[in-house]
């Protein structure tokens, strides 16, 4: 089962993030982990123990999907994100990613890593990979150019299930896209190399049954698929924790002392109108839409 999610798609400032996690399992359905939620809910003010909650929780998927603890947020930006280049020499997005980590209680990391282990090999479920789709500011802003955001969020959608195509049994989970019903002629045209049949086209889910030569997967796109999707709250609470470890970044390397989020919120606009960007191209940092 792949749950795919996104984060940032409309901020002032700050990356897009498309995470998605790759569970397999033996049984079905997936039993969610007591304390999993959508990053809405689980993030619904910027305090300190959300922060480290969330932290504490990443920290713990990420030691089931690696097979290890990791020794900084750096490791677990990179880990998921994996491939990712500055179109730019500035590298505002990544350059300062935290060594240490911030937020996390040593104490509460290592129990909960301890009862999401107990819990995986419980129910049977493993991690098989996670994976971060990063869309930089500038590169946001040279594909909406010619193009929309919802359908950039789309082709990175259809990137990550590209990466598992070759999985027998796949059950795709991904969220609406701006409320669309009807996706299957933008999936012949971005997944070209599949079949695509339609099953069912509704306001709440449209679903799709796509053929790349002998596999065969079902794509199911859902309204709040975070809250009916396992994986998909999963990818949720990692891509906003990736996109958080980016905006931490961007601050620092701007000079602002304080914490924004880069949403259209009062603080974020206030504080965005004194910044001084130096020699750093304004389209690195700002969203044109």
């Amino acid at each position: 089962m792949l749950g795919i999610d996104e984060n940032g798609l409309g901020p002032l400032l700050g990356p897009l993030v498309v995470t998605g996690t790759l569970l397999k399992f033996k049984n079905s359905p997936v039993s969610w982990f007591e304390g999993i939620a959508d990053s809405k809910l689980f993030f619904k003010t910027r305090s300190k123990n959300n922060f480290s909650l969330i932290e504490e929780t990443v920290i713990s998927f990420f030691s089931l999907a690696e097979k290890k603890m990791p020794s900084s947020p750096a490791e677990i930006f990179y880990a998921f994100t994996r491939n990712m280049n500055c179109p730019h020499a500035v590298n505002i997005c990544s350059g300062r990613i935290p060594s240490k980590f911030m937020w996390a209680d040593s104490e509460k990391t290592w129990k909960r890593c301890l009862e999401f282990s107990r819990w995986a090999e419980e129910k049977g479920i493993e991690i098989e990979s996670i994976y971060s789709d990063f869309i930089c500011p500038f590169s946001l802003n040279q594909f909406t150019k010619t193009h929309s955001k919802l359908f950039l969020d789309f082709v990175s959608f259809c990137k990550i299930m590209k990466a598992a195509t070759d999985k027998n049994n796949l059950d795709v989970q991904t969220g609406k896209i701006g409320g669309l019903k009807f996706y299957s002629p933008y999936l012949r045209h971005v997944m070209n190399e599949c079949d695509t049949k339609i099953i069912s086209e509704k306001g709440e889910r449209s679903l799709y049954s796509l053929r790349q030569k002998e596999v065969e997967f079902k794509l199911g796109f859902f309204m709040d698929v975070e809250k009916k999707s396992f994986p998909a709250a999963i990818s949720s609470i990692i891509g906003k924790y990736i996109r958080e470890l980016s905006m931490f970044s961007i601050r620092e390397s701007l000079g602002i002392k304080n914490d924004i989020s880069g949403y259209h919120d009062r603080k974020t606009k206030r504080l965005t109108n004194d910044i001084n960007l130096g020699r750093i191209p304004r389209e690195c940092v700002f969203r044109n839409k």
